[in-house]
């Protein structure tokens, strides 16, 4: 297995295909990383998601470079929707209309589909039918409905390292996970660490100099 394809499998820390999928995009020490950045990449991801999720996403036989193509800019419209959504639960705000209507239009893809909306209660979803393909990304969309009209959206978090962007749906026993990987609370401990080092330096400087005015 290549360095590429290990890349894509540590993306997998969400706990959620549709969160999962939103982390196709986050940052690293202040740089960007895309892992959809081309079809093949696309597929690369979803045969390893459907892996983790146990669902069938990618059907090689059926997948070509023009539907690749075609889809990957559905795929990344998609992804911008779902973060919009996740995020307005973390941050306590109403989503935004083009963000339910962009999940809406791709759940409307699927033979029985559910609709979501949001209600002064919370999100809530509604099932309807209708024939339809590219039966990966209904399934993506589906997830994030499970997740927001049937979770405790109070286990969704955003990782707490300064410079990463990554969600994940907490569910450890005490529900007290901070970090989307052990390498960004590593890079975290190290830096407070760091920061009470030079704390301590600069007291220990600043009494120095006091007692030597005296």
């Amino acid at each position: 297995m290549n360095g590429g394809n290990l890349e894509i499998q540590k993306m997998f820390v969400g706990d959620r295909l549709c969160l999962d999928f939103i982390n196709t995009a986050y940052r690293r020490r202040e740089a960007e990383l895309e892992f959809l950045g081309s079809a093949e990449a696309l597929r690369q991801w979803l045969r390893f998601a459907g892996g983790v999720s146990k669902k069938q996403l990618c059907d090689d036989e059926g997948w070509s470079v023009e539907y690749g193509e075609k889809m990957l800019s559905q795929a990344i419209a998609l992804r911008l929707a779902l973060r919009d959504l996740v995020l307005s639960v973390m941050e306590k705000k109403p989503p935004q209309g083009v963000a339910l209507e962009t999940v809406n239009a791709t759940l409307r893809a699927n033979p029985t589909y559910s609709q979501i909306r949001n209600t002064p209660e919370g999100f809530k979803a509604s099932v309807v039918a209708n024939p339809r393909d590219d039966t990966w990304l209904v399934t993506i969309a589906e997830d994030a409905v499970d997740l927001l009209c049937h979770s405790d959206l109070s286990l969704l978090r955003q990782c707490e390292h300064p410079t990463c962007v990554r969600v994940f749906y907490d569910t450890t026993k005490n529900h007290k996970r901070r970090w989307c990987v052990e390498k960004c609370g590593s890079h975290s401990k190290a830096a407070a660490y760091y920061r009470r080092k030079v704390a301590k330096v600069r007291l220990a400087a600043a009494a120095g100099e006091s007692n030597a005015s005296l």
